[in-house]
């Protein structure tokens, strides 16, 4: 006997899901074969370990990189510094966040008391 499950809502076993996550699949592995032709291996290894913790620039840079090579402004494969000066360019978007510690009291203090006569 199926469950009915309320609208809006879909069976997590696959259903219309398993199509989608095949076609993402093959996009990615279509991504990386076109990454494979157009970055050296020292490129190739840098964002595959950035996009361990940044996978949104990652991608942003590869789609990028794709929209270049398209276009016909590649020459030469993208080397490991290409690939720094890219990511850098990026971050130039993003505000720096400073934090500054304010101390209240010292360890002396002001009165040059120590706490050693507490003891």
């Amino acid at each position: 006997m199926a469950m009915q499950l309320p609208p809006g809502f879909t069976a997590a076993d696959g259903g219309d899901g398993g199509a989608s996550a095949a076609e993402e699949a093959q996009m990615e592995e279509q991504m990386e074969q076109m990454m494979t032709q157009i970055l050296t291996p020292e490129a190739m290894e840098r964002l595959k370990t950035l996009a361990v913790v940044k996978k949104d620039k990652v991608r942003q840079v590869q789609m990028q990189i794709i929209q270049m090579a398209r276009s016909g402004q590649l020459k030469q494969k993208i080397d490991d510094e290409q690939i720094k000066a890219m990511l850098n360019e990026g971050a130039g978007n993003q505000p720096k966040v400073t934090i500054k510690r304010r101390t209240y009291f010292d360890d002396e203090g002001e009165d040059g008391d120590s706490d050693s006569d507490l003891m």
